[in-house]
């Protein structure tokens, strides 16, 4: 095996791949954001094209995007700003399950952690019956109940973070997404504690109200 070392190199995009050319980790700047690659093509055709990021996709054994870790910030010249960074991992033909991530708007930070569900059905298929959905001639309403029971399945079921109150909670949610335990420290500093039925009430509370 050839070794060659060197000092520094500058590069706008690199990949790295097996023997046989499967890709397994790309590195690139934001004129080389890679496509959303999927069972061999592109499934996402044109996203993240104008993102302000730089990063680090991942890819499984197969060549499926896996994750990643993508960052970057914009201003404008109005002085207004955006600023963002994030870690997620994907489910096995799916999309995220795991997120790790910080976003800045003109000064007003949230980050935090994530964790989600996916439905097992191949996030390509998914894709291609929404595509469907759309160019079917369903009126709206029917074209909507069609696509929200579509992604049945894929949820938020946990969060840990900062939110932009200035809050630092955990909030559980159930199947439906619906937050049913959340514990946080207030922006002065109060903690609190609350259950929820599924439609947001808070059934109890700690400490109670007096």
């Amino acid at each position: 095996m050839k070794h060659e070392r060197f000092e520094t190199i500058d590069v706008e995009k690199l990949n790295i791949v097996d023997k046989d050319g499967t890709i397994k980790m790309t590195l690139f700047n934001r004129d080389h954001i890679p496509p959303a690659m999927m069972d061999g093509e592109d499934i996402l055709p044109g996203h993240r094209k104008d993102w302000p990021i730089s990063g680090i996709m991942f890819y499984n054994g197969e060549g499926d995007e896996c994750g990643g870790l993508i960052f970057g910030s914009e201003k404008k010249e109005n002085g207004e700003y955006t600023s963002s960074a994030a870690l997620t991992f994907d489910q096995y033909k799916q999309d995220e399950v795991v997120t790790m991530s910080y976003d800045n708007q003109n000064g007003v930070s949230t980050y935090g952690f994530k964790i989600k569900d996916r439905p097992k059905t191949p996030l390509p298929e998914q894709i291609k019956r929404l595509q469907q959905i759309r160019e079917s001639d369903m009126d709206e309403a029917a074209k909507q109940k069609e696509i929200q029971a579509l992604w049945e399945g894929s949820t938020q079921r946990a969060y840990m973070g900062k939110n932009e109150k200035g809050e630092v909670l955990v909030c559980l949610m159930d199947k439906k997404g619906k937050p049913r335990l959340r514990m946080l420290v207030d922006e002065h500093d109060n903690p609190r504690m609350e259950f929820l039925d599924g439609q947001g009430n808070v059934l109890y509370k700690l400490p109670p109200e007096v």
